[in-house]
């Protein structure tokens, strides 16, 4: 399931009367969670600074990873579908996979702590 570009161009060994091995739900969280995730933590502190930064970042990380699996991912998962459909396989892959999703929301929501977090500080004295 790719993000920039059609399946056949990202990877055109896929079989496509086979299934795809990672679930499109866990495209749609690594690519939408992270710009969901990102201002949280600017609402939750009532900081426009980390609202705009962590859109910013949200959407980067997004677009990065989006990228990197249009390049990297989906050839790789292209190169081993047919292994890739046993059940436990796909099982493990998914999980990975949603695994990959909660760690880029994550990173987009501390990120915003970690760049301004003078600035949380200087507010506290």
């Amino acid at each position: 399931m790719p993000f920039l570009r059609s399946l056949n161009k990202t990877a055109p060994e896929a079989d496509f009367n086979l299934s795809w091995p990672i679930d499109g739900l866990a495209y749609v969280a690594a690519f939408m969670g992270p710009i969901a995730a990102g201002p949280l933590i600017g609402i939750i502190s009532g900081n426009w600074r980390f609202i705009l930064l962590g859109l910013l970042m949200g959407v980067g990380i997004s677009f990065l990873n989006a990228w990197l699996s249009d390049k990297f991912i989906d050839p790789l998962l292209a190169k081993f579908q047919r292994p890739l459909q046993k059940i436990t396989l796909r099982i493990f892959v998914n999980f990975a996979a949603f695994v990959w999703a909660l760690l880029l929301s994550a990173l987009s929501m501390l990120a915003p702590i970690a760049i301004l977090s003078s600035t949380i500080l200087t507010q506290l004295r």
